[in-house]
């Protein structure tokens, strides 16, 4: 996922087409770490640099200030319908009775009567309060089948178009497919040329899911954008970082 302060310019994005047969942009503005002025950047992302798809999550704090970027679009005549918005359901409300009122709080936040893909954002249960890296005795038992059947059921409720995963393994990956009804559209991972995560993409590829990758070209405690190896694929591409 690109930054809240990225530009892509113009130009007609690329989309992939998920198992479901809804088309997802290539390119998503990513919002975690998103500063105070979250809603301006959104809204200018979208009217004046052409996204099409944002990415959030409760977790980052920041839904309310992407909901009133959200809107603000809207009202400058983008249709609901050419956005494409990811959200993820945090730790601590990873019990099925938490699914649905977690997801009507994302909704309100955000000012949407859906949204285009819902994850699970970790596969562990954290104690409320808890964050990651979850400290000794903050990690709980996870009822992996029980929430999926929840989200499951907002999909068929017309409220989520699409549901997917974050940062699985490919044992949790295998548990999940052994019970789910709807396959996970998309997985959610770090992925760059530091971190290659070989294993869960060849498995998410073989059961057709999606892969996204979020710290493209690393994060701000490793930034990637000048690794040897990018800037001789840039050179090979006749590209630079900027696109």
């Amino acid at each position: 996922m690109a930054s809240a302060k990225a530009t892509m310019g113009q130009e007609k994005q690329d989309h992939f087409v998920l198992k479901s047969g809804h088309a997802m942009p290539a390119v998503g503005l990513g919002t975690w770490r998103a500063g105070s002025d979250t809603a301006h950047s959104v809204q200018t992302a979208i009217t004046e640099a052409g996204y099409r798809h944002v990415d959030t999550a409760a977790e980052y704090g920041v839904e309310k200030e992407v909901g009133k970027g959200l809107k603000a679009a809207m009202e400058a005549r983008i249709d609901r319908k050419d956005l494409f918005v990811t959200s993820k359901l945090w730790c601590t409300n990873l019990v099925p009775e938490r699914v649905r009122p977690a997801l009507e709080n994302t909704l309100k936040d955000l000012q949407l009567d859906y949204i285009d893909l819902y994850h699970i954002h970790w596969p562990f249960r954290l104690k409320d309060g808890a964050h990651k890296p979850p400290e000794a005795g903050e990690v709980l038992e996870f009822d992996m089948e029980g929430v999926w059947k929840e989200m499951e059921n907002l999909v068929k409720d017309g409220l989520v178009k699409d549901i997917g995963i974050c940062n699985y393994t490919v044992t949790k990956l295998d548990r999940l497919l052994r019970s789910a009804k709807i396959t996970p559209a998309v997985c959610q991972m770090e992925m760059h040329p530091g971190w290659k995560n070989d294993k869960i993409f060849e498995a998410c590829k073989k059961h057709g899911i999606h892969v996204t990758a979020y710290s493209p070209l690393g994060s701000s405690e490793k930034n990637l954008a000048h690794d040897p190896v990018v800037e001789k694929v840039c050179m090979f591409r006749n590209q630079n970082i900027n696109g």
